[in-house]
Order: structure tokens, then C-alpha cells, then sequence
């Protein structure tokens, strides 16, 4: 048995799982448990290399137990024993200043937890998960990927906020960005299909899910992203308000002592949970949205392609033209619709689109990017199924 790589990708009611061969990234296996502490938790995992699935419903109350059934279920398919986990990568949302990953130390973990107040909604429970792995896979070594890494590259008179410099310096508040995992690794994918070296390209990538971002990449690096000092900027989510005038949180803003079980304030609550796409048209679900025609539908999927439409167009001068728009997350892998809404609005900069490629670029996606881009198209258009769990494995090598 090869030495593996385990990396772990903790939500705040998930675990996701991808373990990986050492050092070639040979998938072994990977699955998910979902609805941590509910009544409908379910564990869903796949070996490769015959397709055997296991799945079952059980309740488990934490993410201790979660990542006892992942390693159950290592054990009883015989896909490994704990000690041959060498590795173990973690997704981490938040990093600070972080440019590479971090192998997990007590000081370092100390410097993770202090980290929690710039991302309450995500690093404490990846935190946590660390923790529970230092106890059940001993032996393993931990390493901390954040997806903030790929942005540390951001010009500083770009990160830079306009607002009392000792106390941001001293707070560390700045333009971090996030989803660098997923933009790192589909920008790599994504050149595939273009004549040109990733150092000598330009392109803006989409990553559009339940949460989205935009990033501007020259030549292999983040130039720009649309997400800030935390998740909550830029694009609208599936229930993040992404930008708006600052001055609305206030109007949002409760009694400074309601702070709720996630020790969240009433304003983080109302602009993380209970805004964005959803409070448009009552969901999140692109594809439930494109099939309605009532006037919040297409409100809803208006406002977002001209979100997403105003931050293409400001990256497309700051990196003075681009190779390729390329589309990614679970609304920009499946959504045709949501990308021929977006791709119509940028024709004056050369784009257009396939329909039939566009169509049916989602089936395609597991034999790697697909150029959906239409004939006379002078921007390449490119569809890339996101891999964060890869780009994590390939962190922990390369570093």
C-alpha cells in the first residue's frame, strides 16, 4: 500500500473526504457525510477504482463521529489502515497572511484559532476537525491549506481598505479573498485549452456557487477578486447580500447584546443567512430559478449575471484584455442558462458562446475543461469542474 494524503473539507454541518495516492494523486476514494447532527445525516462514500459505494443514514452528533465513519469506512472496504495516511490536508478558509500551507504545530494551531474572529461562519469548525485527526490519525502529518494563499499575490494598493490605517493594520483588515483554491486550480486547467503557458495568460475566472467570486489572474497570479476581508463580499450568494452601501448594516444592527449560538450579530446574520439570491425569490437553486417565470425569477437572475457582468468588465481593463472567461462551482459547471445570461452581456469584449457546446458542456466535464466558446469568438469561454481537494493534495507536495 502507497503512503496517502487525506484532505478534509469541513462545513459547518458537512464533512467532505477525497484520499489520494502519494505522490502521484491517484483518486482512492471519497465521499461526504452531510446533515452533521441531525435527524437526516447521511454518509455517502465511493471507492474508485470499482465504483463500490456505501451509503447509510445515521445520526451522528459531531464532527468527532463523522470522522470516525470516514475512517470506519477506510477500514472495512480495506482501502487502508489508519497509519498509512501520511498526510492529512485541510481546507481552511481564512489564513491570514498565510502564502503557503501550515504544518499544524500547537503554536500554529493557536494562530488558527486566533483567526476565527475574521471567519466565524467557517474556520472554527476546520479548526475543530484538525483537532479531532492530531487524535485519531496520530501518525499523520497536518497541514493547514488556506484559500486565502492564492490571493497573497493582490497588490497592496489593492488589498489596501480606505479607513484608519493603525487600527486596520493592528485588526489586520484588508482585501484577502477566497475560493484561491478553486481559481488556482481551474486557471491550471483552464490554459489546456489554450495555445499559451499559464505565465503568459490572461483570465478571469467565475467561481459560482451557494457562495460566488470573481478573480482577475495575470500570468498564473490573483491580480484582483471580488471577495474581501471575509466571504461576504462582492457577488451575491445563494443568501450572502455580497456588496452593498455600508451604511445599510446599520438599519440591521440589534440590541449590541443579541449575539446568537454562532456568535454572530444580528446584521452578520441578516447579510450571511438571510439575503442574497434567495431573499429575491425565496431560493438559491439556480436550477429551479431558470425554469420559473414569474418577475422575482428574473429579477433574481438579472441582478446577478449584471453583478457578475460589472466585475468581468472591471477586471477585463485592469488586466488590460483576457485569454478566456472561465466558468466553475456548481452554478457555473451546470447552469447553461446562467452562462449564456452572463456571456450575451459581454459581446462588446469579443465573447460569445457554442449553444449547442454550452448545452451540453456539463456531461463533458470529467474528461477535463470544455471549450464552449463560439466561433468567432475573440475570448475564449471554458467550463472547468473545480477540484478543491486536488489543488489541497498538490499544496501539501509541492510545499
Amino acid at each position: 500500500m502507497p503512503s496517502l494524503i487525506l484532505v478534509l473539507n469541513a462545513g459547518s454541518s458537512s464533512l467532505k473526504f477525497k484520499l489520494f495516492t502519494h505522490p502521484k494523486l491517484e483518486l482512492v476514494a471519497y465521499g461526504n457525510v452531510s446533515d452533521i447532527g441531525t435527524d437526516d445525516c447521511k454518509f455517502k462514500g465511493t471507492v474508485t477504482k470499482n465504483s463500490q459505494k456505501t451509503e447509510k443514514s445515521e445520526k451522528l452528533d459531531d464532527h468527532k463521529h463523522a470522522m470516525g465513519t470516514v475512517l470506519e469506512f477506510f477500514e472495512k472496504q480495506h482501502i487502508c489502515a489508519v497509519d498509512d495516511i501520511k498526510y492529512t490536508g485541510h481546507r481552511i478558509v481564512h489564513g491570514g497572511d498565510h502564502r503557503t500551507p501550515a504544518k499544524i504545530t500547537k503554536d500554529e494551531l493557536e494562530q488558527l484559532d486566533k483567526l476565527n474572529d475574521l471567519a466565524p461562519l467557517h474556520n472554527s469548525r476546520a479548526v475543530n476537525v484538525i483537532r479531532i485527526v492530531l487524535d485519531k490519525i496520530p501518525n499523520s502529518h497536518n497541514f493547514a491549506c488556506f484559500d486565502t494563499m492564492f490571493h497573497q499575490s493582490i497588490p497592496e494598493y489593492i488589498y489596501t481598505y480606505p479607513v484608519p490605517q493603525d487600527a486596520a493594520k493592528a485588526q489586520k483588515i484588508r482585501k484577502y479573498g477566497f475560493h484561491g483554491l478553486s481559481h488556482s486550480y481551474v486557471s491550471q486547467e483552464a490554459v489546456k485549452v489554450l495555445d499559451k503557458p499559464l505565465d503568459k495568460t490572461k483570465l478571469i475566472t467565475l467561481h459560482l456557487g451557494s457562495g460566488s467570486s470573481v478573480c482577475a489572474i495575470e500570468h498564473g497570479k490573483s491580480l484582483d477578486t471580488s471577495m474581501g476581508l471575509t466571504p461576504l463580499s462582492g457577488l451575491p450568494g445563494g443568501t450572502r447580500s455580497g456588496d452593498i452601501d455600508p451604511s445599510a448594516i446599520f438599519h440591521f444592527v440589534a440590541d449590541p447584546s443579541h449575539i446568537e449560538k454562532e456568535h454572530l450579530s444580528r446584521a452578520e446574520r441578516v447579510l450571511n443567512k438571510e439575503s442574497g439570491i434567495a431573499a429575491i425569490c425565496g431560493t438559491s437553486n439556480v436550477a429551479e430559478i431558470t425554469k420559473r417565470t414569474d418577475k422575482d425569477a428574473k429579477l433574481a437572475l438579472d441582478l446577478f449575471a449584471n453583478r457578475i457582468q460589472n466585475f468581468i468588465g472591471a477586471y477585463f481593463v485592469a488586466l488590460q484584455g483576457a485569454d478566456a472567461i472561465v466558468f466553475t462551482g456548481g452554478m457555473g459547471e451546470n447552469s447553461d442558462v446562467l452562462r449564456a445570461l452572463v456571456v450575451e452581456r459581454l459581446a462588446c469584449l469579443g465573447c460569445s458562446i457554442d449553444k449547442e457546446k454550452n448545452k451540453s458542456a456539463a456531461s463533458q466535464l470529467d474528461n477535463g475543461p470544455v471549450d464552449i466558446s463560439g466561433p468567432d469568438a475573440k475570448v475564449k469561454v471554458v467550463v472547468v469542474a473545480t477540484n478543491e481537494e486536488y489543488q489541497v493534495a498538490q499544496a501539501i507536495i509541492d510545499n
